[in-house]
């Protein structure tokens, strides 16, 4: 006769309860754009809510009454707050965790002219977001930065360290390369078109760094346009839309057009989705990686709407990547161990304008491109899902996550 086999009792698993003084795992902000001889209707009730009404003429009756709707947020930013206030509120948290090895993310979502992209990239003598947090990382690693190439990133997303002969190698030989001349002979000149921009002088950073690691800072410039994606740093040629032809030199009829070279969205080792075969530019200094993204805002793709002369067509997603690592027991060299380095990212997404087509009165491509406007939405966030699936998975009973989406949302 067999002994009956006993089961295993079942542990209770205790649910950890939430703090209100951990992070949310997504932040949605509302900045409201100052608006000038019309009628505003948006009215900031608190710093938190924000109601709408519909203007004169456009009102619609529910139950007798106007529909007046109030609408909530982590916080709302009137039109008279200033890029350092959105700055310090918003991006700042995100550049201190990438500092400290975490991923970040954040959007800025609105209607054409509702203020995205100078919230994110400013304006002459005021400076977005963006400006602020590539001066914000070089302030607080500035003294700690690794020589250039002793940090190498791989083609599958991820890094190695190389020994500083072969560092130094490399560097001999992209300095032995020709490089055009400037009229002030070897002193680097910044754009006067971005000089302001980057013109932050806040000295803002962060204080706690580890000053036993050394950083390298790379970045990255991509566009989605018509769910595609495009490197804007390739230094290709940028050419429009091509015709494919026959041998008969004819058009092919069932494919007209064909695009330009897309790029590849893969899947790393650490299930995380990166874009294969995109440039990563390493800087060293503020104004190094502010140049490198202007030079591929140069290339993204605007047209004229009713809405706004020069409206974005494409969402674009700027990259800031740091690698850190632990310097040997003397202080010199870098340590080579792969399972030492620290690589994380700073994603920054300019969508865009989320309007309906009847008010930018859009006809042939310009409609065709609104049409999918949300399908490129998606494909922005699976490039950089690492933060989302990280924050998002994480609910309020497992605790906290290591990425740190943050979704700024601009009315005007």
């Amino acid at each position: 006769m067999k002994a009956a086999a006993s089961k295993t009792p079942r542990r209770n698993v205790v649910k950890k309860a939430f703090s209100s003084s951990q992070k949310d795992p997504v932040g949605v902000y509302c900045r409201v754009r100052p608006v000038q001889d019309q009628e505003c209707c948006i009215e900031v009730i608190s710093s938190t809510t924000v109601q709408v009404h519909p203007p004169d003429g456009y009102r619609t009756i529910r139950n007798g009454e106007y529909k007046e709707v109030q609408y909530s947020f982590k916080e709302v930013f009137g039109p008279n707050v200033s890029q350092k206030w959105v700055f310090d509120t918003v991006a700042r948290p995100l550049v201190e965790d990438l500092i400290h090895g975490k991923n970040g993310l954040l959007f800025t979502y609105g209607v054409t002219g509702s203020g995205k992209t100078h919230t994110m990239t400013g304006s002459p003598g005021d400076g977005g977001l963006l400006p602020r947090c590539l001066d914000m990382i070089f302030n607080s690693i500035g003294l700690f930065q690794a020589k250039r190439y002793v940090f190498r990133l791989d083609e599958k997303n991820g890094v190695d360290v190389q020994c500083e002969v072969d560092a130094l190698l490399e560097r001999q030989k992209r300095e032995a390369l020709p490089v055009p001349k400037t009229p002030s002979g070897n002193r680097r000149q910044i754009d006067p078109e971005i000089a302001d921009m980057i013109n932050v002088q806040d000295n803002c950073k962060v204080e706690d760094v580890d000053e036993d690691n050394v950083y390298s800072v790379f970045v990255s410039y991509i566009e989605i346009y018509n769910n595609y994606i495009y490197d804007l740093l390739d230094e290709a040629p940028f050419d429009p839309i091509k015709p494919k032809w026959n041998s008969c030199g004819t058009p092919v009829r069932n494919a007209d057009f064909v695009p330009p070279q897309s790029k590849i969205l893969r899947e790393d080792q650490n299930h995380n989705m990166y874009v294969a075969g995109c440039t990563e530019v390493e800087v060293k200094s503020t104004e190094e990686a502010f140049e490198v993204f202007w030079r591929g805002q140069k290339k993204r793709r605007i047209a004229n709407t009713q809405l706004n002369r020069e409206s974005s067509r494409s969402h674009s997603v700027f990259l800031i990547k740091l690698a850190q690592a632990p310097l040997d027991a003397d202080g010199d060299n870098v340590l080579q161990d792969r399972d030492l380095i620290t690589l994380s990212q700073l994603s920054l997404v300019d969508l865009a304008g989320s309007e309906r087509t009847n008010r930018t009165k859009a006809e042939g491509s310009r409609l065709r491109e609104a049409g999918r406007c949300c399908v490129w939405l998606v494909g922005s966030l699976q490039v950089c899902p690492s933060c989302l699936e990280q924050k998002l998975s994480a609910c309020p009973l497992t605790g906290m996550a290591r990425a740190s989406p943050v979704w700024l949302d601009l009315v005007s």
